[in-house]
Protein backbone atom coordinates (compact mmCIF):
# COMPACT_ATOMS: atom_id res chain seq x y z
CA UNK A 1 0.00 0.00 0.00
CA UNK A 2 2.82 2.29 0.60
CA UNK A 3 3.14 2.51 -3.41
CA UNK A 4 0.37 3.65 -4.14
CA UNK A 5 0.50 7.39 -6.11
CA UNK A 6 -0.22 10.16 -4.31
CA UNK A 7 -2.95 12.07 -6.46
CA UNK A 8 -6.34 10.42 -7.95
CA UNK A 9 -5.36 11.52 -11.58
CA UNK A 10 -1.97 9.63 -11.56
CA UNK A 11 -4.03 6.82 -10.39
CA UNK A 12 -6.34 7.02 -12.92
CA UNK A 13 -3.90 7.27 -15.65
CA UNK A 14 -2.04 3.68 -13.91
CA UNK A 15 -5.33 2.39 -13.99
CA UNK A 16 -5.60 2.75 -17.65
CA UNK A 17 -2.79 1.55 -18.26
CA UNK A 18 -3.31 -1.23 -16.36
CA UNK A 19 -6.39 -2.24 -18.23
CA UNK A 20 -4.30 -2.62 -21.79
CA UNK A 21 -2.74 -5.99 -19.55
CA UNK A 22 -5.95 -7.80 -19.66
CA UNK A 23 -5.63 -11.23 -20.66
CA UNK A 24 -7.36 -14.54 -19.88
CA UNK A 25 -9.86 -12.78 -17.58
CA UNK A 26 -7.61 -10.74 -15.59
CA UNK A 27 -5.36 -8.40 -15.29
CA UNK A 28 -1.29 -9.26 -15.12
CA UNK A 29 -0.32 -7.99 -11.25
CA UNK A 30 2.59 -7.28 -12.69
CA UNK A 31 1.23 -4.73 -14.78
CA UNK A 32 3.50 -1.00 -14.81
CA UNK A 33 1.89 1.08 -11.93
CA UNK A 34 -0.57 -1.88 -10.92
CA UNK A 35 0.33 -0.89 -7.16
CA UNK A 36 0.04 2.58 -7.52
CA UNK A 37 -3.52 2.16 -8.29
CA UNK A 38 -4.73 1.48 -4.98
CA UNK A 39 -7.35 -1.42 -5.43
CA UNK A 40 -8.55 -3.06 -2.53
CA UNK A 41 -7.38 -6.80 -2.77
CA UNK A 42 -10.15 -9.24 -3.83
CA UNK A 43 -13.18 -6.74 -5.26
CA UNK A 44 -11.58 -6.75 -9.04
CA UNK A 45 -14.24 -7.39 -11.76
CA UNK A 46 -12.56 -7.92 -15.15
CA UNK A 47 -15.12 -7.88 -18.34
CA UNK A 48 -14.73 -8.41 -22.03
CA UNK A 49 -16.51 -9.10 -25.27
CA UNK A 50 -16.31 -7.98 -28.87
CA UNK A 51 -14.73 -10.03 -31.74
CA UNK A 52 -11.72 -11.46 -29.95
CA UNK A 53 -12.78 -9.76 -26.74
CA UNK A 54 -11.50 -6.77 -28.05
CA UNK A 55 -13.30 -4.73 -25.57
CA UNK A 56 -11.98 -5.05 -21.88
CA UNK A 57 -11.79 -3.39 -18.64
CA UNK A 58 -12.49 -3.75 -15.56
CA UNK A 59 -14.34 -2.77 -12.38
CA UNK A 60 -12.36 -2.46 -8.77
CA UNK A 61 -13.26 -0.80 -5.38
CA UNK A 62 -10.26 1.30 -4.12
CA UNK A 63 -8.79 1.23 -0.40
CA UNK A 64 -10.18 4.98 0.45
CA UNK A 65 -13.75 4.23 -0.76
CA UNK A 66 -13.98 5.33 -4.41
CA UNK A 67 -15.24 2.61 -6.86
CA UNK A 68 -13.13 2.62 -10.66
CA UNK A 69 -14.38 1.83 -13.77
CA UNK A 70 -11.62 1.33 -16.22
CA UNK A 71 -12.34 1.05 -19.96
CA UNK A 72 -9.23 -0.24 -22.20
CA UNK A 73 -8.16 0.63 -25.49
CA UNK A 74 -8.58 -1.53 -28.00
CA UNK A 75 -5.96 -0.44 -30.61
CA UNK A 76 -2.68 -2.64 -30.42
CA UNK A 77 0.63 -0.62 -30.07
CA UNK A 78 1.91 1.49 -32.92
CA UNK A 79 4.45 -0.12 -35.39
CA UNK A 80 5.09 0.92 -38.96
CA UNK A 81 3.98 3.84 -41.47
CA UNK A 82 2.66 6.75 -39.65
CA UNK A 83 -0.27 7.29 -42.26
CA UNK A 84 -1.32 3.45 -41.82
CA UNK A 85 -1.66 4.39 -38.42
CA UNK A 86 -3.80 7.74 -39.52
CA UNK A 87 -5.79 5.07 -41.78
CA UNK A 88 -6.55 2.85 -38.63
CA UNK A 89 -8.23 5.21 -36.66
CA UNK A 90 -10.00 6.62 -39.16
CA UNK A 91 -11.12 3.20 -40.45
CA UNK A 92 -12.35 2.41 -36.74
CA UNK A 93 -14.07 6.15 -36.21
CA UNK A 94 -15.73 7.24 -39.31
CA UNK A 95 -18.94 4.66 -38.37
CA UNK A 96 -22.57 5.78 -39.12
CA UNK A 97 -23.28 7.43 -36.20
CA UNK A 98 -26.42 5.68 -34.00
CA UNK A 99 -28.81 7.12 -31.34
CA UNK A 100 -27.83 6.62 -28.28
CA UNK A 101 -30.33 5.83 -25.41
CA UNK A 102 -30.44 6.79 -21.56
CA UNK A 103 -33.12 5.56 -19.53
CA UNK A 104 -35.64 4.75 -22.68
CA UNK A 105 -34.57 8.62 -24.14
CA UNK A 106 -32.91 9.43 -27.15
CA UNK A 107 -29.70 11.33 -25.93
CA UNK A 108 -28.07 12.27 -28.82
CA UNK A 109 -25.69 10.74 -31.54
CA UNK A 110 -22.62 8.96 -30.95
CA UNK A 111 -19.61 6.87 -33.07
CA UNK A 112 -21.56 3.43 -33.70
CA UNK A 113 -18.07 1.00 -32.47
CA UNK A 114 -18.16 2.99 -29.47
CA UNK A 115 -21.83 2.07 -29.16
CA UNK A 116 -21.89 -1.16 -29.51
CA UNK A 117 -18.72 -1.87 -27.36
CA UNK A 118 -20.14 -0.35 -24.00
CA UNK A 119 -23.90 -1.78 -24.36
CA UNK A 120 -22.32 -5.64 -24.89
CA UNK A 121 -20.80 -4.95 -21.84
CA UNK A 122 -23.15 -2.87 -20.19
CA UNK A 123 -25.14 -5.48 -18.16
CA UNK A 124 -22.06 -6.76 -17.06
CA UNK A 125 -20.78 -4.24 -15.90
CA UNK A 126 -23.98 -2.99 -13.67
CA UNK A 127 -23.61 -6.34 -12.31
CA UNK A 128 -20.03 -5.89 -10.94
CA UNK A 129 -20.44 -2.30 -10.10
CA UNK A 130 -23.44 -3.57 -8.09
CA UNK A 131 -21.94 -6.29 -6.17
CA UNK A 132 -19.32 -3.48 -4.95
CA UNK A 133 -22.65 -1.75 -3.58
CA UNK A 134 -21.49 1.76 -4.69
CA UNK A 135 -23.93 3.81 -2.78
CA UNK A 136 -21.91 2.46 0.35
CA UNK A 137 -18.78 4.09 -1.78
CA UNK A 138 -17.35 7.92 -2.27
CA UNK A 139 -18.62 7.46 -6.14
CA UNK A 140 -17.90 6.08 -9.17
CA UNK A 141 -14.79 7.67 -11.44
CA UNK A 142 -14.89 6.44 -14.78
CA UNK A 143 -11.84 6.19 -16.58
CA UNK A 144 -9.52 4.92 -19.99
CA UNK A 145 -6.91 6.01 -22.83
CA UNK A 146 -7.96 6.49 -26.03
CA UNK A 147 -11.25 4.46 -27.16
CA UNK A 148 -11.30 3.73 -23.66
CA UNK A 149 -11.72 7.04 -22.84
CA UNK A 150 -14.12 7.70 -25.28
CA UNK A 151 -16.16 4.66 -23.80
CA UNK A 152 -15.96 6.27 -20.39
CA UNK A 153 -18.12 9.28 -21.47
CA UNK A 154 -20.84 6.58 -22.72
CA UNK A 155 -20.72 4.60 -19.63
CA UNK A 156 -21.05 8.16 -17.36
CA UNK A 157 -24.28 9.01 -19.25
CA UNK A 158 -25.89 5.38 -18.55
CA UNK A 159 -24.83 5.57 -14.69
CA UNK A 160 -25.85 9.31 -14.17
CA UNK A 161 -28.84 9.03 -16.17
CA UNK A 162 -29.92 5.32 -16.31
CA UNK A 163 -28.71 2.86 -13.73
CA UNK A 164 -27.03 4.68 -10.46
CA UNK A 165 -28.60 8.16 -10.91
CA UNK A 166 -28.10 9.06 -7.01
CA UNK A 167 -24.44 7.82 -6.88
CA UNK A 168 -21.56 10.38 -7.67
CA UNK A 169 -20.20 9.89 -11.00
CA UNK A 170 -17.22 11.24 -12.43
CA UNK A 171 -14.91 11.18 -15.73
CA UNK A 172 -10.87 11.52 -15.96
CA UNK A 173 -10.13 10.01 -18.83
CA UNK A 174 -6.86 10.56 -21.19
CA UNK A 175 -6.47 11.06 -25.05
CA UNK A 176 -10.20 10.77 -25.13
CA UNK A 177 -11.35 10.91 -29.44
CA UNK A 178 -14.57 12.73 -30.42
CA UNK A 179 -17.15 10.27 -30.08
CA UNK A 180 -20.83 12.61 -29.57
CA UNK A 181 -22.53 14.53 -31.24
CA UNK A 182 -23.74 18.26 -29.32
CA UNK A 183 -27.28 17.07 -28.72
CA UNK A 184 -25.35 14.51 -26.23
CA UNK A 185 -23.28 17.02 -25.08
CA UNK A 186 -26.11 19.49 -24.28
CA UNK A 187 -28.15 16.33 -22.51
CA UNK A 188 -24.81 15.12 -20.49
CA UNK A 189 -24.78 18.35 -19.27
CA UNK A 190 -28.55 18.61 -18.21
CA UNK A 191 -27.39 15.63 -15.85
CA UNK A 192 -24.17 17.90 -14.26
CA UNK A 193 -21.87 15.33 -16.00
CA UNK A 194 -19.80 18.25 -17.55
CA UNK A 195 -18.00 20.16 -14.40
CA UNK A 196 -16.45 16.33 -13.35
CA UNK A 197 -15.50 15.17 -16.57
CA UNK A 198 -12.02 15.83 -17.10
CA UNK A 199 -10.09 14.62 -20.11
CA UNK A 200 -6.19 15.07 -20.39
CA UNK A 201 -4.38 15.44 -24.30
CA UNK A 202 -1.10 15.79 -25.15
CA UNK A 203 0.65 18.22 -27.02
CA UNK A 204 1.00 17.01 -30.57
CA UNK A 205 -1.59 13.92 -30.08
CA UNK A 206 -3.68 13.74 -33.33
CA UNK A 207 -6.34 11.16 -31.63
CA UNK A 208 -8.45 13.75 -29.71
CA UNK A 209 -8.68 15.92 -33.07
CA UNK A 210 -10.69 12.65 -34.58
CA UNK A 211 -12.87 12.05 -36.48
CA UNK A 212 -12.96 16.50 -36.71
CA UNK A 213 -13.48 17.11 -40.11
CA UNK A 214 -11.65 20.67 -39.89
CA UNK A 215 -8.74 18.40 -38.77
CA UNK A 216 -9.00 15.94 -41.47
CA UNK A 217 -8.34 18.90 -44.50
CA UNK A 218 -5.09 19.60 -42.02
CA UNK A 219 -4.22 15.90 -42.30
CA UNK A 220 -5.11 15.62 -45.90
CA UNK A 221 -2.85 18.86 -46.39
CA UNK A 222 0.21 16.81 -44.76
CA UNK A 223 0.06 13.51 -46.12
CA UNK A 224 -0.02 15.37 -49.85
CA UNK A 225 3.22 17.59 -48.76
CA UNK A 226 4.88 14.07 -47.09
CA UNK A 227 3.70 11.16 -49.49
CA UNK A 228 2.60 13.51 -53.12
CA UNK A 229 -0.96 12.28 -52.35
CA UNK A 230 -4.02 11.43 -50.40
CA UNK A 231 -3.76 7.79 -49.36
CA UNK A 232 -5.17 7.44 -45.99
CA UNK A 233 -7.16 10.62 -45.61
CA UNK A 234 -8.96 10.51 -48.91
CA UNK A 235 -12.21 12.90 -50.22
CA UNK A 236 -14.33 9.98 -48.98
CA UNK A 237 -13.20 9.75 -45.28
CA UNK A 238 -13.81 13.67 -44.99
CA UNK A 239 -16.99 14.06 -46.64
CA UNK A 240 -18.46 11.41 -43.98
CA UNK A 241 -16.77 13.05 -41.25
CA UNK A 242 -18.52 16.40 -42.41
CA UNK A 243 -21.83 14.41 -41.78
CA UNK A 244 -21.81 14.67 -38.20
CA UNK A 245 -21.34 17.27 -35.42
CA UNK A 246 -19.27 15.50 -32.95
CA UNK A 247 -17.67 17.77 -30.35
CA UNK A 248 -15.61 17.34 -26.82
CA UNK A 249 -17.23 16.57 -23.69
CA UNK A 250 -16.06 17.73 -20.38
CA UNK A 251 -13.05 19.94 -19.34
CA UNK A 252 -9.97 20.20 -20.87
CA UNK A 253 -6.32 19.52 -19.27
CA UNK A 254 -4.08 20.23 -22.13
CA UNK A 255 -0.23 18.44 -21.46
CA UNK A 256 2.41 20.65 -22.62
CA UNK A 257 5.90 18.59 -23.83
CA UNK A 258 7.10 20.05 -20.34
CA UNK A 259 4.72 19.15 -18.40
CA UNK A 260 2.85 22.12 -18.09
CA UNK A 261 -1.09 22.16 -17.73
CA UNK A 262 -3.23 24.91 -19.94
CA UNK A 263 -7.02 24.72 -19.53
CA UNK A 264 -10.49 25.89 -21.81
CA UNK A 265 -9.84 27.89 -25.10
CA UNK A 266 -6.36 28.27 -24.56
CA UNK A 267 -5.18 25.06 -24.01
CA UNK A 268 -7.51 24.12 -27.35
CA UNK A 269 -6.27 27.03 -29.41
CA UNK A 270 -2.37 25.62 -28.61
CA UNK A 271 -3.39 22.08 -28.85
CA UNK A 272 -4.06 22.62 -32.75
CA UNK A 273 -1.17 25.01 -33.38
CA UNK A 274 1.47 22.94 -31.90
CA UNK A 275 -0.15 19.68 -33.81
CA UNK A 276 0.10 22.00 -37.06
CA UNK A 277 3.67 22.89 -36.69
CA UNK A 278 4.45 19.02 -35.85
CA UNK A 279 2.75 17.97 -38.84
CA UNK A 280 4.22 20.37 -41.29
CA UNK A 281 7.30 19.69 -39.99
CA UNK A 282 7.05 16.01 -40.70
CA UNK A 283 7.89 15.00 -36.71
CA UNK A 284 5.30 12.06 -37.14
CA UNK A 285 7.08 9.67 -34.67
CA UNK A 286 6.56 12.67 -32.17
CA UNK A 287 3.17 12.82 -33.20
CA UNK A 288 2.49 9.03 -32.41
CA UNK A 289 4.48 9.22 -29.17
CA UNK A 290 2.29 11.65 -27.45
CA UNK A 291 -0.34 9.42 -27.61
CA UNK A 292 0.99 6.83 -25.88
CA UNK A 293 -0.51 6.14 -22.63
CA UNK A 294 2.99 5.46 -20.92
CA UNK A 295 4.32 8.64 -22.23
CA UNK A 296 3.67 12.04 -20.80
CA UNK A 297 0.34 10.97 -20.26
CA UNK A 298 1.55 9.04 -17.10
CA UNK A 299 5.31 10.99 -16.54
CA UNK A 300 3.27 14.62 -16.56
CA UNK A 301 -0.07 13.52 -14.87
CA UNK A 302 1.84 11.76 -11.92
CA UNK A 303 4.35 14.28 -11.71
Amino acid sequence: MASVAPTLECRLINASIAAYYIQDGRIDPNAPGYDKIGIKPGTVTVFTGGSDQIDAGYVAETVDGWVFLVFRGTLPPFEGDFWRWIDDWLHDLLVEPTTWVVDGKPFGQVESGFASAVLDLWPVIVSALNALDPGSKKGIIVTGHSKGAAASFLAASLLKGQDFKRILVEVCCFAAPLVADSTFAANYDALRLSPLSVRYQNEYDAVPFLPYWPFLDLLAAGERLDRGANLAVTEDTRTNAIENDYVPIGTLRFITTTCGLEYGQKGASDAWQDFKDALFSGRFQEIVDAHSAQGRYLTCVCS
